[in-house]
């Protein structure tokens, strides 16, 4: 006797993973985003619907990836979104040493468009995967 019971998209531990993962990107977005730019709380109390924007952004940078990963089975997206992470704080850090400084940044970027960030890390996951598949048949 079989039964019919529907397999979740993601597991409880991938999700646990996933969103540990999205809220340390967005503690360390949110750090490097105060220390570039004006707080987030500052934008929040101007402009909520920005502010949100740029929070879930934050967030989905480090879930979305992760999530993929696990289900996926594939190592590609958190790299692409680890590399991006940290090449655009080191070059915003370099820039914004320098004294003619204005406007977003390479940090602010990343964050400002991170919807086509997360879909470049799930591309290239999906990638990853059709690669794998094709080297294995």
């Amino acid at each position: 006797m079989s039964e019919d019971t529907e397999q979740p998209f993601i597991s409880r531990t991938a999700a646990i993973t996933s969103t540990v993962a999205g809220v340390l990107h967005a503690g360390v977005s949110v750090f490097f985003w105060n220390h570039f730019y004006e707080t987030i709380g500052e934008i929040l109390s101007f402009n909520l619907l920005s502010g949100a924007y740029l929070l879930i952004g934050m967030f989905a940078l480090g879930f979305v990836p992760v999530a993929c990963s696990i289900t996926q089975k594939s190592i590609s997206p958190v790299i692409l979104v680890s590399v991006s992470l940290i090449v655009s704080v080191y070059t915003e850090w370099q820039v914004h040493q320098s004294p003619a400084f204005g406007g977003p940044g390479f940090f602010g970027m990343y964050i400002i468009f991170w919807v086509g960030v997360v879909l470049l890390a799930g591309l290239a996951g999906y990638l990853e995967v059709k690669l794998k598949q094709r080297a294995t048949a």
